[in-house]
C-alpha cells in the first residue's frame, strides 16, 4: 500500500523540495504542505498540522490530533490490518509497510500530529532518524 499514489502527478519537477507558503494579515505562516522529490518524483509529503488538509487512512484522521490519542487508534490499526508498528528515535509511531510516520508538531503549548508520508521507494526505515530517507528537517521540531 503506497500511500503517496494520490498524491502523485504526471509533470516532472526540478526541486527537491516544494511547499506551499500562505500569507495571513501580511505575516507569513508556515507551509501547509510540504512535498521533497527524489530524481524528479515526488517521494515525501509532510502535512502541517496546523494548516494542512485531513489526511485520512482508512477513516482514520492523521492531521492535527492529539499524539497520545492518535497513537493508540493508529497501533490498533496497524494490528488489526496485519501492518508493522515502528517508533523513531523520537518516539513518534510510525509503520513502514504503510509509509507513514506520526511527528508532531507544536503550536504555542499544545502538541499535534503531523504526518510525514513516503513512497515505497523510502518506506524502508522511515522511522529512523539517522538511517531513513525522510529529510533532516523534518525531524526537527516543528513550532508554529
Amino acid at each position: 500500500m503506497d500511500l503517496l499514489k494520490p498524491f502523485v502527478t504526471s509533470g516532472g519537477y526540478d526541486s527537491p523540495v516544494v511547499s506551499s507558503e500562505f500569507t495571513l494579515v501580511g505575516e507569513p505562516v508556515g507551509p501547509a504542505v510540504t512535498a521533497y522529490y527524489d530524481a524528479g518524483r515526488l517521494a515525501c509529503v509532510a502535512v502541517s498540522a496546523l494548516r494542512g488538509p485531513q489526511v485520512t487512512l482508512d477513516g482514520l484522521r492523521l492531521v492535527g490530533r492529539v499524539p497520545s490519542e492518535l497513537e493508540d487508534a493508529f497501533a490498533g490499526y496497524a494490528s488489526a490490518n496485519g501492518h508493522d508498528l515502528r517508533y523513531s528515535q523520537h518516539a513518534d509511531p510510525g509503520s513502514e509497510t504503510l509509509g507513514v510516520v506520526l511527528r508532531a508538531q507544536r503550536a504555542g503549548d499544545v502538541v499535534l500530529s503531523r504526518p510525514v508520508l513516503v513512497a515505497s521507494a523510502w518506506a524502508e526505515r522511515c522511522c529512523d532518524v539517522t538511517e531513513g530517507r525522510i529529510p533532516t528537517e523534518e525531524w526537527r521540531d516543528r513550532v508554529w
